[in-house]
């Protein structure tokens, strides 16, 4: 390497040159001085933007990049609790819907075999249907007014007594012998009425089971085949079920009442499952009518024709596919009911109720369950006309009163209890059926 060759004089002459021109000196120094420093810091701060580059913002962005990853694990986290909860809610809603159809059975043994062939198993569910409704008309204090005969010897004791003659009345019995007291002296119907509240005073609402859809039905009963006995038991099976969320409504309306004069539900007129031929019963109609209608048993509703409703508003029927979830089943109920009662009397019989269920087999431990089946699908009211002959020997109170007639949907819970439903109903539903 060359080594470099430096003339003393030549720096002298620099040196002179600054010491004769102080002045200058000052700034050259500051150059120079800026010169050594620019070059370093250029570098410096080149080599500091990439240390801080990789040391620092890169960091940052990982750290960034996992404080989201973390918040995102943080929040799936704290979701599951909400999205668990939300699986158990649906899963407490499929099982009771589950349990309104897991209900108490008649009688274990009519639909624990489908390959017995006994007929002997049918006579008990017929006697247990009998005794199931007069139990629950035990159980909500209900009663009839005094018959037409009770009214006929009374008023003639009296016409004895006080040598007023007879009454002119034939007894109960014939068409002639219905009770109206329009054609009464005035002294006639206080007697009457006298008669019939103090049976009112003895009951809370008037019910005659014959107006209770089943009871005549199974009152007359005799096994004619098979398929028709099992048709016949499953059916009104879950009509009593009906029928007992009815009387349960009534029971829980007239709680606090101590007689039929302060109850708000005066009288049930009828219970139906099944249409006459002309649709809609009126209100007032006959025993021989109840009669008639009786004889039918009652179906699910697959489509409109078997409808009690002309234009279900629910649209709902029963479905013969495999994946049915749903049975259906129409009924009618008139009532007389306190006219400031009347949409109490409707939300409380679509209200939920309580029932007891121990296996379709009666073999498992007893389970208390909620069910809420019913929708009102037509509703009608109308006044009453008390001194009808359908009304004449009834006592109602001072309280206003409408009559009430609803149609109702039933509605069943297919997974539930298809394990029991028998083959022929299935083929009702179907259509294939006898």
């Amino acid at each position: 390497m060359k080594t470099p060759n430096v003339n003393i004089k030549d720096l002298l002459k620099v040196f002179g040159f600054l010491r004769n021109n102080l002045a200058l000196l000052v700034p050259i120094l500051i150059a120079v001085v800026a010169l050594l420093l620019f070059v370093p810091t250029t570098l410096l701060s080149g080599r500091l933007r990439h240390k801080i580059k990789s040391d620092s913002v890169d960091v940052a962005r990982q750290i960034d990049s996992l404080v989201q990853e973390v918040a995102e694990a943080a929040q799936a986290e704290a979701l599951e609790p909400y999205i668990e909860a939300y699986a158990q809610d649906a899963n407490a809603i499929e099982d009771a819907i589950r349990q309104t159809t897991l209900r108490e059975l008649l009688d274990y043994r009519v639909f624990a075999d489908p390959n017995q062939t006994s007929q002997l198993v049918f006579d008990p569910f017929r006697r247990k249907y009998l005794e199931a409704v007069e139990a629950m008309l035990e159980r909500v204090k209900a009663g009839d007014p005094p018959t037409d005969v009770e009214i006929y010897a009374a008023l003639e004791a009296s016409r004895a007594t006080s040598g007023r003659g007879r009454t002119g009345m034939t007894r109960a019995g014939t068409s002639a012998g219905r009770l109206n007291v329009r054609g009464m002296s005035p002294l006639d119907r206080k007697i009457v009425e006298k008669i019939c509240e103090d049976r009112a005073k003895t009951i809370k609402v008037y019910i005659n089971p014959i107006d209770l859809g089943g009871y005549l039905y199974w009152s007359e009963w005799k096994f004619e085949d098979w398929d028709k006995a099992i048709r016949d038991s499953w059916y009104w099976q879950m009509a009593y079920w009906m029928l007992e969320d009815v009387l349960t409504t009534v029971e829980q309306m007239n709680k606090d009442a101590d007689h039929v004069l302060r109850s708000p539900v005066k009288r049930v007129m009828n219970v139906q499952f099944t249409q006459t031929r002309t649709g809609r019963v009126t209100i007032g109609r006959s025993r021989r009518a109840t009669a008639a209608r009786d004889k039918q048993t009652p179906t699910y509703v697959t489509n409109v024709r078997n409808a009690m409703s002309a234009t279900p508003c629910t649209g709902r029927f029963s479905s013969p596919a495999e994946d049915a979830v749903m049975d259906v089943m129409h009924f009618q109920v008139t009532v007389i009911v306190r006219a400031a009662e009347v949409m109490h009397f409707m939300q409380e019989l679509c209200s939920a109720k309580t029932h007891k269920f121990r296996g379709w087999f009666g073999d498992q431990p007893e389970q208390t369950y909620q069910h809420n089946q019913i929708s009102i699908l037509e509703s009608a009211s109308g006044p009453v006309d008390r001194e009808h002959f359908d009304h004449s020997s009834f006592q109602y109170g001072e309280d206003e009163v409408v009559s009430l007639d609803l149609i109702c949907e039933y509605v069943f819970h297919v997974p539930a209890y298809a394990a029991i439903q028998p083959k022929v109903v299935a083929d009702d539903i179907a259509g294939t059926g006898k």
